[in-house]
C-alpha cells in the first residue's frame, strides 16, 4: 500500500463520526494491514498526525480526533453554494469558511462539528464532520411541476438545493405555488433533500403572498392553536366588580392615549398634573396583560414562544389573540381598562423624587394620534386638532415635562440619541408599493417615547431592589476593536472621543462628538460610523445597565401586548404588590428559567427586525422596478470589497458595483472607508453626495444596481 492512499484511509476513518477512539492494533486490524511494512508505515503517519495535532493519544494509548480541530458551530450559507461556520467557541470567534464540495450535506443554519483543513492567519477553512442538528425542518419556497415529479425552489437563496418533492407527496400543488415543505430524507453529499408539501400559501402572483412567504420562512405561525383559542374563548369581555374593588379607580381621571394613526393595539397610557410645589406628577399606565394570561397556560406558551409582535407593511403578527391585544387589553377611549400604573412625582430638573406602582382600572378620554398632537402644538389648526382642542392645556404640560426630561435628565447624563429616518413603505390596492416616504419625527412622537423612558428606568429601579431574578434590557458597552479603528476614522478629519485616556467613553464624550460635527460635510458619515461602535441591547436575567441611555437600571414594562419580557416583569412584579415577596417555589422557578426566557426573547427580538428589514428591502426593490434608468441624489452609505452602497434620501439603497467603477482602477482604503481612483485620484467616500442612474432591481434576490454619474 502506498503512503499517499494509507494517509487517505486513515483520515477518512478519523473524521467519521461514528470514530471515538482506537488504539494501534485495532486501527491496523480495522484497515487490514497485515504487512510489517505496511504497520511500519501506519506508525510513522500517527506520528506526523500527532505532531501536527490532528490526533492526540490518550493515556490508554488509543487516539483520538484533536478536539482543537473539532469546531462545533451553525452554518450560514451562502447564495454561490459556498458557508461559513459560526462558531459556539469562544476560544475560536473567527468565523471558518467552509466549500461547498465540504459541506457534506450540510444546509444553511444547521449546527455541525466541523475539522480545520487549513488554519491560517488569513484564511481558516473546514470540512463538516458531523451534523449534530438541523437549522430547517420546514421550508419555504416556490414549486415547480414536472411529468413524474415536482421540486421547490427555496426563498432563502442561503439553501442552494431544490427539494425534490415525489408525485404523490406534493398536495394538490400547482406551478407556481408558494409552499411549505416537510423535509423528509436529508442531503447525503451531493444529492437533494427530498420533502412533502404539508401547506399551499397561494399563487406567487397573489397579493400578500410574498410577505407571507417571508414571515412563515422564518417559522411564525400565522395562526393560533386550538388549546390558545379555547382558552381564549373562556376569557370574559367584561370586568367583573370584584376585581374593580381591588385596584386603584382612576376611571374619572384625564388619561389618554397618543399613538400612530394606523394602530389597533393601544397598550400604554398616559396622565400629568402639575403640584402645587412645581413638580409634575406623570402617570403611566399600562394594559395589565397579566391578569389574562396566567402561567403555564397554552396562552402564555404561545405568547413565550412568538416572543413579540411582528409589525410589517400591511399586517401584525400578534404575539396575542385579537381578542386580547386588539380587545379587552387595548385601551379604547370610553371602555373601563384593567392597567399596571406607575405614578411618578418629577422635580424641574427630571429627577424622580417618589414614584408608586400599583393596580389601577382607567377609562382613556380620548384616542389621539401623532400627527394630530403634533399640530396641535406647533399652533395649527384643522379639523382633527378641533377634536381634542379641549386637552390643549395638559398636552402643554407633558411638552414642558418632555424637554425637561430630555435635556436636564438624560442628556445631562451622557444619554447618547441617534435619530436615523425611518421610512414608511404605502401599498396601492394590489400589494405594489405606490411610494416610499420618510416619517417625520414629531414632537409627539418624543414625548410619548420620554414618557415610557422614565417609567421603565423607575421600574427598573424598584425591582433592582427586590434582590431577586427579573428580565431587564442591558445595553453592553461598545465594541473595543470598532472604538479604536473609529478613533482613527474621525483624527483623519481632526476630532477625537474623549481624552484618549478611557478605553470605553463615557456618553458626554459621544454628545460633545456630535456636537463638533454637526453641520458638517462629515456629520452623516460619522453619525453612521458611530451607531456601528455600539452593541445591540439585550434581555437578561440580571442587571448591567444600559450604556447608550447612560440609565443604571433598565427594563421593559411599557408594552405588553407586544412584548413577551414586558409580560413577565408585570407578572413577578404583580406578585410583590401583592404578598409583599414571592414563594420560594417561584424564586426557584425564575433562578432557573428566567436567562433562557430572556436570551429566547432577545432571538425573538431579531427574527422581528430581520424580518421587517427584508419585507422592506423586497418593497423598496419592487419599487424601483418602475424607475429603471431614472437619476437620482443620494449619499454614499456602505464601502465594502465589492463596491460601494448608495443611499437615497428616502432610504432606499443599492449597490455601486466596483467593476462598474470603470473610469480607473480604485484601491480600498478600510481605515478611511473610501475607494482611491489610482490615476485620477478621485475619492469616493462613506457619506458623499452623489448622483446614481438606477440600473437594476432585481425583485427575487431583493438587488438594486446603480450606477453613479459623473
Amino acid at each position: 500500500m502506498k503512503t499517499k492512499e494509507l494517509k487517505r484511509i486513515v483520515r477518512r476513518l478519523m473524521n467519521d463520526a461514528k470514530f471515538r477512539e482506537m488504539n494501534f492494533e485495532e486501527l491496523s486490524s480495522f484497515i487490514g494491514l497485515r504487512k510489517k511494512k505496511d504497520r511500519q508505515m501506519l506508525t510513522n503517519i500517527l506520528k506526523e498526525m500527532e505532531f501536527k495535532q490532528k490526533v492526540k493519544r490518550n493515556d490508554k494509548g488509543s487516539y483520538q480526533k484533536h478536539e482543537q480541530h473539532q469546531i462545533i458551530g451553525t452554518l450560514q450559507g451562502h447564495q454561490k453554494g459556498f458557508a461559513f461556520l459560526i462558531p459556539e467557541d469562544a476560544l475560536f470567534s473567527d468565523d471558518v469558511f467552509i466549500s461547498a464540495s465540504h459541506l457534506n450535506g450540510a444546509l444553511d443554519k444547521d449546527r455541525v462539528r466541523i475539522r480545520l483543513i487549513r488554519n491560517t492567519s488569513k484564511k481558516n477553512e473546514g470540512e463538516v464532520v458531523e451534523i449534530l442538528e438541523r437549522g430547517h425542518q420546514q421550508i419555504i419556497g416556490r414549486f415547480e411541476k414536472s411529468r413524474d415529479f415536482g421540486f421547490v425552489t427555496p426563498d432563502n437563496d442561503r439553501i442552494c438545493k431544490d427539494i425534490y418533492i415525489p408525485a404523490q407527496k406534493k398536495c394538490k400543488a400547482q406551478s407556481g405555488d408558494k409552499v411549505v415543505v416537510e423535509i423528509t430524507q436529508w442531503p447525503d453529499h451531493h444529492k437533494s433533500p427530498e420533502g412533502r408539501i404539508i401547506e399551499i400559501l397561494g399563487n406567487e402572483k397573489e397579493k400578500g403572498i410574498d410577505i407571507l412567504s417571508i414571515i412563515r420562512g422564518y417559522g411564525i405561525p400565522m395562526e393560533f392553536s386550538l388549546g390558545v383559542t379555547d382558552e381564549t374563548k373562556c376569557i370574559s369581555n367584561k370586568i367583573n366588580d370584584t376585581e374593580l374593588d381591588k385596584r386603584h379607580d382612576l376611571r374619572k381621571e384625564e388619561i389618554f392615549t397618543i399613538d400612530g394613526r394606523d394602530a389597533k393595539d393601544f397598550d400604554d397610557a398616559v396622565s400629568i398634573k402639575q403640584l402645587d410645589n412645581g413638580h409634575f406628577l406623570l402617570g403611566v399606565h399600562i394594559a395589565d396583560v397579566s391578569h389574562y394570561v396566567k402561567p403555564h397556560t397554552q396562552l402564555d406558551e404561545s405568547a413565550q414562544e412568538r416572543g413579540n409582535s411582528v409589525y410589517v407593511v400591511d399586517r401584525v403578527v400578534p404575539m396575542l389573540p385579537f381578542k386580547l391585544s386588539n380587545g379587552i387589553c387595548s385601551l379604547v377611549p370610553d371602555e373601563d381598562r384593567l392597567t399596571f400604573s406607575c405614578e411618578m412625582e418629577i422635580d424641574t430638573l427630571g429627577q424622580v423624587v417618589q414614584y408608586d406602582i400599583f393596580k389601577s382600572v382607567i377609562r382613556s378620554k380620548a384616542r389621539m394620534n401623532y400627527d394630530q398632537v403634533g399640530t396641535l402644538l406647533a399652533g395649527e389648526e384643522n379639523e382633527e386638532t378641533a377634536a381634542i382642542k379641549s386637552f390643549e392645556p395638559t398636552l402643554k404640560v407633558m411638552e414642558e415635562l418632555f424637554y425637561i426630561l430630555k435635556d436636564k435628565r438624560r442628556y445631562a447624563r451622557g444619554a447618547i440619541n441617534f435619530d436615523f429616518p425611518e421610512a414608511k413603505v404605502i401599498l396601492d390596492e394590489t400589494g405594489f408599493p405606490a411610494d416610499i416616504k420618510v416619517e417625520e419625527r414629531l414632537v409627539s412622537h418624543r414625548i410619548i417615547e420620554e414618557f415610557m423612558l422614565v417609567c421603565n428606568e423607575t421600574v427598573a429601579e424598584h425591582i433592582e431592589k427586590l434582590d431577586v431574578p427579573f428580565i431587564f434590557r442591558n445595553h453592553p458597552n461598545p465594541h473595543v476593536e470598532k472604538l479604536q479603528a473609529f478613533r482613527v476614522f474621525i483624527g483623519r478629519f481632526g476630532y477625537k472621543l474623549g481624552d484618549g485616556r478611557d478605553e470605553i467613553p463615557s456618553g458626554k464624550d459621544f454628545q460633545n462628538l456630535l456636537k463638533q460635527i454637526e453641520g458638517t460635510d462629515e456629520e452623516r458619515v460619522i453619525t453612521l460610523l458611530m451607531l456601528r461602535t455600539m452593541q445591540q441591547a439585550v434581555y437578561q436575567g440580571h442587571n448591567l445597565g444600559h450604556y447608550a441611555l447612560a440609565a443604571p437600571f433598565y427594563t421593559h414594562f411599557t408594552s405588553p401586548i407586544r412584548r413577551y419580557p414586558d409580560l413577565v416583569v408585570h407578572r413577578y412584579l404583580a406578585l410583590f404588590l401583592k404578598d409583599g415577596g414571592i414563594s420560594s417555589k417561584t424564586k426557584d422557578y425564575l433562578m432557573n428559567h428566567l436567562e433562557d426566557i430572556a436570551k429566547h426573547t432577545s432571538e425573538a427580538e431579531r427574527r422581528a427586525e430581520t424580518i421587517e428589514r427584508e419585507i422592506t428591502k423586497l418593497k423598496m426593490t419592487e419599487f424601483m422596478t418602475r424607475h429603471i434608468g431614472d437619476i437620482f441624489e443620494g449619499r454614499i452609505s456602505g464601502v465594502t470589497s465589492f463596491g460601494l452602497f448608495v443611499e437615497l434620501p428616502n432610504t432606499i439603497e443599492g449597490l455601486v458595483r466596483l467593476q462598474d467603477l470603470s473610469d480607473d482602477y480604485y484601491v480600498l482604503d478600510q481605515d478611511l472607508h473610501q475607494y482611491v481612483g489610482e490615476r485620477n485620484r478621485k475619492i469616493y467616500r462613506l457619506g458623499e453626495p452623489v448622483s446614481v442612474r438606477v440600473m437594476k432591481a432585481d425583485v427575487l434576490n431583493k438587488e438594486i444596481d446603480f450606477e453613479i454619474l459623473d
